[in-house]
């Protein structure tokens, strides 16, 4: 796979609303309802990611609401859609990559989590970042049924194309999704100690495997919102392990 694959998969998906105005995927009893930016929104996706020697990728769980990106700077995601060279295509792909590149130093802890305390700071062009559901909801509604809703129809396809070497699962609720049965971040961290942020394989479900090669390994640490110190000590032991 390659950057053209995703930046396509990308375009061609602008229009899905699976998630929304669903009575099956609610929350406080109302349907999702989309939000101020519309269409599956990429996180980061460095320049070199497909050419690096370990393809390291971090999911997390959801765009949010979008406050904090406007819509003007993630007015490319339509363009993208209606580019019809590829020219025009990774253009506006590159125009989202900025606004990523931009707005990570703005999103809290994002840059000291993800890059500081991770040890990316050198190998951030190297490095990718995906959402179990890729869309923005009003409200920053998620729950588990729209997490394997957008995973099962979506951005499954979009991990086979990542296809990294290493799996970094970023917040409690995209840990609690992808193992088959549910185990809290911090009894996790109870059990591995001070040492090791590493998931058994076994304990991932199969629809997340089967995105992967047997090679490939898992991590879990906290998210990047509300951040505590748990959370860098969770990167500082990846970094060490990687």
């Amino acid at each position: 796979m390659n950057k053209i694959e995703v930046i396509d998969f990308f375009s061609k998906n602008y229009f899905c609303r699976k998630c929304f105005n669903n009575p099956n995927i609610t929350k406080s009893g109302k349907p999702f309802g989309v939000a101020d930016v519309s269409g599956p929104q990429p996180r980061w996706l460095g320049k070199n990611y497909f050419n690096s020697e370990k393809k390291i990728c971090i999911m997390l769980i959801n765009p949010g609401s979008g406050d904090k990106t406007p819509e003007n700077e993630w007015a490319p995601l339509e363009k993208l859609n209606k580019a019809e060279t590829q020219e025009l295509k990774e253009k506006f792909w590159d125009q989202l990559m900025y606004t990523n590149e931009v707005g990570m130093p703005k999103w809290g802890a994002w840059v000291n989590l993800y890059f500081e305390s991770l040890g990316l700071v050198e190998k951030k062009d190297e490095v990718a970042f995906m959402n179990m559901m890729l869309c923005a909801s009003k409200g920053n509604a998620y729950n588990k049924k729209s997490l394997d809703l957008c995973f099962s129809s979506q951005s499954s396809n979009l991990l086979k194309m990542l296809s990294p070497d290493i799996l970094i699962f970023s917040g409690a609720q995209t840990i609690s999704n992808i193992l088959k049965k549910s185990i809290p971040l911090s009894t996790l961290r109870e059990k591995k100690g001070e040492y090791s942020r590493e998931i058994d394989s076994s304990l991932i479900k199969k629809e997340i495997k089967d995105c992967l090669l047997p090679t490939t390994k898992y991590y879990f640490m906290g998210h990047y919102a509300y951040i505590k110190n748990e959370d860098h000590e969770d990167a500082r032991i990846i970094a060490n392990s990687i």
